[in-house]
């Protein structure tokens, strides 16, 4: 590789983490273009947040620009169809403006903070203003159903005052713990306009159907045209699947930070 070349991946360095620009011509968005909007999911209650950026992704057809590399993830590889994927990937839209960062495994405990700083370090230096976080809300007594899917927001007050116009659910007080809460902790420290989408989720099974109210509620404010019918539709398979991977995950993720040592061999999981 010469050193031109070398130049092409940008490296956003953070004290345990940093992020991969993989472009030849060292430019991620068009010249000219309004800063892109930044999504974010993460595993958590429901894996709604995974779901919810899965979804984007595959259906406006996203092309992976990078990755994030930190010593805070567990030593977990994901592939599709035999072909490795980085757990933690950063896609983007030319065509609807839309960055999404999907991570398919958990975090270390304490690790929140240093990602987050370096996510919005690249949101600062890109002139991007708007992130949009996507969370279950854990509810270990939460059952789904088909009755109609509660979706909240919160967020720093300027994305606030722009959802007003839109039926959303405005929790009096709370608190947000974990990733989201993180990334919303550095908007507020520098000037970002984040805001999180929230539906109730029980930790232990997969909400598809949350993820699907919060892609509609996605699509009235900001114009997307994200087709659910097929997550409300396949809910008891897509629910079967990502609990199995996140139970695995999970399994390996205790045994790292009880230092029981990873298990001996591999398998497969369908």
């Amino acid at each position: 590789m010469s050193e031109e070349e070398k130049k092409c991946l940008e490296h956003l360095e953070g004290k345990n983490s940093r992020i991969v620009i993989e472009d030849e011509e060292c430019k991620i968005f068009e010249e000219g273009t309004e800063p892109p909007k930044f999504i974010l999911g993460f595993t958590g209650a429901g894996l709604v947040g995974t779901i919810v950026t899965n979804e984007l992704i595959k259906q406006m057809d996203m092309r992976q620009i990078g990755y994030v590399l930190s010593e805070d993830l567990p030593p977990i590889t994901i592939f599709y169809e035999g072909i490795l994927k980085h757990p933690f990937r950063l896609y983007y839209s030319d065509e609807k403006n839309i960055l999404v960062s999907i991570c398919e495994i958990p975090f270390v405990s304490g690790a929140y903070s240093d990602i987050s700083r370096t996510l919005m370090d690249f949101a600062l230096k890109n002139g991007i203003k708007d992130i949009i976080c996507v969370q279950g809300l854990a509810d270990k007594s939460f059952l789904p159903n088909e009755k109609e899917v509660k979706i909240f927001a919160a967020g720093e007050k300027k994305a606030m005052d722009r959802l007003d116009k839109y039926d959303l659910n405005k929790p009096p007080k709370g608190i947000i713990v974990g990733a989201e809460a993180a990334i919303l902790n550095e908007c507020l420290n520098n000037r970002l306009d984040g805001v999180v989408f929230l539906t109730p989720a029980n930790p232990q099974i997969p909400s598809p159907e949350g993820a699907a109210g919060i892609l509609e509620k996605m699509n009235e404010v900001y114009g997307f045209s994200i087709s659910t019918e097929d997550l409300v539709e396949q809910s008891n398979e897509i629910k079967k699947r990502l609990l199995e991977l996140a139970q695995k995950s999970n399994q390996i993720h205790k045994q790292q930070e009880q230092g029981q040592g990873q298990p001996r061999g591999g398998r497969l999981y369908s």
